[in-house]
């Protein structure tokens, strides 16, 4: 059901999508026997599916657990039942403190609005920065239509690509030739991670995720093999005396878009982060970068020449309305690394991208980076009495 009628495939599903359900679902470090993913029956046969991940939090010094749901599909011959509301009513009405859901879409967030959700545009802004114009113009204009470009359109759109490309080079890009001054990098390893770089994140929120080595682990692990995404890159930058200035998480893909998990910087040391990252992201050859947008850093990324737009905002349902309300007020952090986003499946996909993209990137791309898949983006699907997964 999820390859064909979520996914929108033809043919059998690839051999790695089963484990990914069973490692997901089943195998996760936060496993909780009595927060798990439902299927919903029609007779002996499964008809619906709605995943659930646990995720262990701190609200205010306190142990809370919220879940995650995800991939939540029906067969399309039930689809006119009650099933699909059924499996989100009894994933929103679970054991957990919080449900949330952070890759959505509005049909989704319609319904659980109607059913007593609440949500959060705190967590719905997203930013972006165009590293390579002319690649980065016809990627979003291939974002624009479903169908390849035709011959004469892809040669139109390569003779654009020059121009805009002639016209960008005249703006200096000196700070993407080469990294900032007095800023050295160095791997980011798990606990420097969970020692040095997290808590600076996460202390100023009321609401922030309980991480520790094993989860920490699996979760980078894990996002490092979704090779449809990109090559996860994790690094920690250091100053002229060695201290820590800010650390990154993200996907670099060679000809796409640089995908950003999770940033921090010290006080006043943000600038130098961006132009890290930038400098990064275009000597691994992406055509741009995005991340969901921290408010906080919303003056340090206009200035790094970003742009901002609106997305689904952050989906949740409790019965604590204090916890609503911190949530709400974006009072959490809950970053890509704390969600669902981070567990999508990354089997290589296509996204639309043209004809003409696909030979621009190619010419345009360093051979020597990162091998080039295209994006693939996993998200719920339109909202069948459920059951807990086996």
């Amino acid at each position: 059901m999820y390859w064909q009628f979520l996914q929108s495939q033809k043919g059998p599903h690839p051999p790695g999508l089963e484990e990914y359900f069973q490692e997901v679902f089943l195998h996760n470090p936060w496993f909780d026997s009595s927060i798990r993913s439902l299927v919903y029956e029609d007779g002996s046969r499964i008809v619906g599916f709605q995943g659930v991940v646990p995720r262990p939090m701190f609200m205010n010094g306190r142990a809370i657990q919220a879940a995650f749901g995800s991939s939540l599909v029906v067969h399309p011959e039930s689809r006119a039942t009650l099933a699909g509301l059924k499996l989100l009513v009894a994933f929103m009405d679970g054991k957990q403190d919080v449900a949330m859901t952070d890759t959505s879409n509005r049909l989704n967030q319609q319904l659980w609005e109607r059913l007593g959700g609440s949500t959060s545009a705190a967590y719905g802004m997203k930013w972006a920065r165009p590293l390579r114009p002319g690649l980065y113009g016809l990627y979003t204009m291939s974002r624009l239509g479903k169908e390849r470009f035709s011959g004469a359109v892809s040669h139109l759109c390569g003779v654009l690509q020059e121009t805009i490309n002639v016209v960008a080079a005249r703006i200096p890009r000196g700070h993407l030739r080469r990294p900032p001054d007095d800023v050295t990098e160095e791997e980011l390893e798990i606990d420097t991670l969970l020692r040095s770089c997290l808590p600076g994140t996460s202390e100023c929120y009321s609401l922030r995720p309980e991480y520790n080595r094993e989860s920490l682990r699996w979760l980078l692990d894990f996002m490092s093999r979704m090779k449809a995404f990109g090559n996860l890159r994790k690094v920690v930058l250091r100053g002229a005396t060695k201290e820590i200035i800010g650390w990154f998480i993200y996907y670099a893909k060679c000809g796409g878009i640089a995908d950003v998990v999770q940033m921090e910087a010290a006080k006043f040391h943000m600038n130098k982060v961006l132009d890290y990252l930038f400098w990064d992201a275009w000597n691994r050859g992406a055509i741009g970068v995005q991340g969901r947008l921290e408010i906080r850093y919303a003056q340090e990324l206009s200035e790094a020449r970003c742009f901002f737009w609106g997305s689904v905002p952050l989906l949740l349902r409790t019965r604590n309305p204090e916890l609503a309300r911190l949530v709400q007020r974006g009072d959490a952090c809950i970053s890509r690394l704390d969600g669902e986003w981070c567990l999508r499946y990354g089997a290589p996909g296509h996204e639309g991208a043209s004809a003409a993209l696909d030979l621009a990137s190619k010419q345009e791309s360093n051979p020597e980076t990162t091998k080039k898949l295209a994006p693939s983006n996993f998200q719920p699907s339109q909202p069948l009495q459920p059951k807990a997964a086996e």
